[in-house]
């Protein structure tokens, strides 16, 4: 048994640019920029880089990543008879598993690589964004992670009323399926080149329901979100926020079944949790 990180991959078309430029599909040019196995300076002169693609089973694009860093290992020389220092290269390095269809990725979480989901997604989305693809397409890669929404929406449930409620969105992606005014919000947001746009909405009483189907879909999308409610016991309304949850997934070992398949299939099922069943 071991967890994996469950990350949301987009390619979202930049609001300015050469307009005879074809945007492209967004997966094919998240797909193409994995095969093409970048490597990229993530900062404080750490350098990563992807490898080992190749296509698995049931339609995943599976790929190793992971930093090289020189080290100095102490020896003894049998024929010297000396203690000798020598420099050799260490390759820490984690398996991921990109689903095109759903634009969803699992990373194994393994120490020294990729325990954290901020810190994997952030180096992935500048590995990615080191191929060509996108920026000949006038498009940026996204990589965020997924906040699980469960306390947030125990926090919606149990408050005697939600008095304001608020969520951003980005550029278009143009494989999601978008509910309520998430849609136009992005277009807005596409229209006047912005990057991400706020939407809130006060009331003495929002409809907990509407919210609760806006906050599955604004997590999967690896968005913010945030309410103020009255607490059921009285006292001073109180903000609480969707992040701080990043999914990660259990992939139970099963020896009839490869290990990156099983990762595959435990990313998918997150992502679906996640978004309520909207997309199957």
């Amino acid at each position: 048994m071991f967890y994996i990180h469950v990350l949301r991959i987009k390619c979202e078309g930049l609001p300015q640019g050469d307009l005879l430029r074809s945007r492209g599909n967004p997966s094919s040019i998240i797909v193409r920029s994995i095969e093409s196995k970048p490597t990229a300076d993530v900062g404080r002169g750490s350098e990563w880089h992807i490898g080992n693609v190749k296509t698995i089973e049931e339609g995943g694009v599976s790929f190793a990543m992971g930093r090289t860093q020189a080290v100095t290992t102490q020896q003894f020389d049998q024929n010297t008879h000396d203690f000798v220092e020598e420099e050799a290269m260490r390759a820490p390095f984690t398996f991921g598993v990109f689903d095109p269809d759903l634009q969803v990725c699992g990373v194994i979480r393994k120490a020294g690589v990729s325990k954290s989901s901020s810190e994997i997604a952030g180096k992935l989305q500048t590995l990615l964004n080191a191929a060509p693809f996108a920026r000949e397409a006038n498009s940026v890669i996204v990589v965020e992670t997924i906040s699980d929404p469960v306390n947030f929406l125990d926090a919606i449930k149990s408050a005697r009323a939600v008095i304001r409620f608020g969520f951003t969105v980005s550029r278009p992606n143009p494989l999601d399926v978008e509910r309520l005014i998430q849609g136009p919000a992005k277009e807005f947001t596409q229209k006047v080149s912005g990057e991400r746009t706020r939407v809130e909405t006060e009331g003495e009483d929002l409809d907990k329901e509407a919210i609760e189907d806006v906050i599955n879909a604004v997590a999967a999308d690896g968005e913010e979100a945030a309410a103020t409610i009255r607490p059921q016991d009285g006292g001073p309304p109180r903000r609480v926020h969707l992040w701080g949850n990043p999914v990660t997934e259990r992939v139970e070992s099963d020896p009839n079944i490869s290990v990156l398949v099983s990762v595959l299939d435990a990313a998918r099922r997150g992502y679906r949790r996640i978004r309520g069943g909207s997309q199957a």
